[in-house]
């Protein structure tokens, strides 16, 4: 059967409101999907918002009679990742129900609107950006994502494959305990440059300064990994705003070598454990709920969510010496504050270094997330890998 569709943008705030609530209906039952915060998803998709300074977005909602029964979003970013030699456009946010016809109509909705942006590719999914939550769960489905972290129902792989999707990349989510017992031969290297580097935290007095010394260590660590687009200024300051304000600052490492920044590393809270409930509320009691569980049951899982390294230390030893005394340092401060388990996400699949780094750590590769992409021009399936 046919389905209607309703094309809009974010400045219609009344319909965005529905956009937001789709997921309700399709995840019902599901025991491990975490309704996200409504407030969280306005601001996301608010104009407002500084990703939207340099992209443009469209969204549909698709109905059954009254019913909402899908939904897809689709961006076209001004700023290029230099690993893109094609126009590139994306979709997201992107849920719909167990059916081949109505997945064609939002997908065909969303690439016709990005070949009129001109561009050769759809890659996706990416709620917005590659920077927020990225790539399509295909492995994991059996236990909650972590914060800022997707999930997805099992028959989306299907439905994108069926319609001329093929994978591009694959992204990791490592799992851990935080007492783990650190690896000798990782302890050698790092005591080798351990005289040299000093970690610190983030400092809120001056804020302005770190935050801005974080962006720009991890726009230079993943500046040439593929499909990366660089934070801008107003959109890092944004996230680190957000985050401080419920996340102590020795959750954000600096990392410095000779009295140089050069690495960093975030660690966040997995508040989704302490939200589910809420279904997506705060207001007027939900925001009560959760200041009280954040003083007196808070989370007892974490998830590092964001690691980087200046390229010029990367293919060295200094370089996974770097990266294994964050890691080493952040998990000392989840395991101070009763985390016991955390997750490291996400890890491109041609990460060897970090992969490997964390594998000798005794992680465990448990869930896989996949970004699809598909040629426009001649409609056959692009190809990275």
């Amino acid at each position: 059967m046919a389905y209607r569709l309703h094309s809009f943008n974010v400045n219609d705030r009344a319909l965005v409101q529905q956009f937001i609530k789709v997921p309700w209906s399709i995840y019902h039952g599901d025991p491990h999907w975490v309704p996200p915060l409504v407030k969280e998803r306005l601001d996301l998709l608010s104009p407002k918002h500084p990703y939207f300074e340099h992209a443009e977005v469209k969204l549909w909602i698709a109905y059954k009679g009254d019913q909402a029964v899908g939904r897809i979003s689709a961006q076209f970013d001004q700023l290029k990742s230099v690993s893109d030699y094609e126009s590139i456009g994306y979709f997201g946010l992107f849920e719909c129900i167990d059916d081949s016809e109505l997945a064609l109509q939002l997908l065909t909705e969303a690439e016709q609107w990005l070949k009129k942006q001109n561009c050769d590719v759809i890659r996706g999914p990416f709620n917005l950006s590659i920077n927020q939550e990225s790539g399509l769960l295909i492995k994991g489905f059996d236990t909650p994502p972590y914060i800022m972290m997707g999930h997805a129902k099992p028959y989306y792989q299907a439905l994108l494959q069926q319609h001329g999707y093929a994978k591009a990349k694959d992204l990791y989510a490592w799992f851990n305990q935080s007492g783990f017992v650190d690896p000798p031969a990782m302890l050698r290297l790092a005591g080798r440059y351990q005289s040299r580097i000093v970690l610190r935290d983030v400092d809120k007095k001056y804020f302005d300064r770190d935050i801005r010394i974080m962006m720009h260590i991890f726009n230079d660590a993943w500046a040439n990994n593929w499909g990366f687009i660089p934070f801008t200024e107003n959109e890092f300051v944004h996230l680190g705003k957000e985050m401080l304000q419920l996340i102590p600052a020795n959750h954000f490492k600096i990392a410095e070598l000779d009295g140089e920044p050069v690495a960093m590393v975030a660690g966040l809270p997995n508040f989704n454990q302490i939200t589910k409930d809420l279904n997506g509320k705060l207001f007027p009691l939900g925001v009560f709920k959760l200041l009280w569980r954040l003083k007196f049951s808070p989370p007892t899982t974490g998830r590092v969510a964001l690691l980087g390294i200046k390229q010029q230390y990367q293919n060295q030893l200094i370089g996974s010496a770097l990266a294994f005394l964050l890691i080493k340092e952040i998990k000392q401060v989840a395991h101070a504050r009763g985390i016991v388990e955390h997750e490291m996400s996400w890890v491109l699949e041609d990460n060897k270094r970090l992969n490997k780094i964390l594998e000798s750590l005794g992680a465990e590769r448990y869930k896989t997330y996949r970004v699809y992409e598909k040629r426009l021009s001649s409609n056959q399936v692009s190809q990275t890998n």
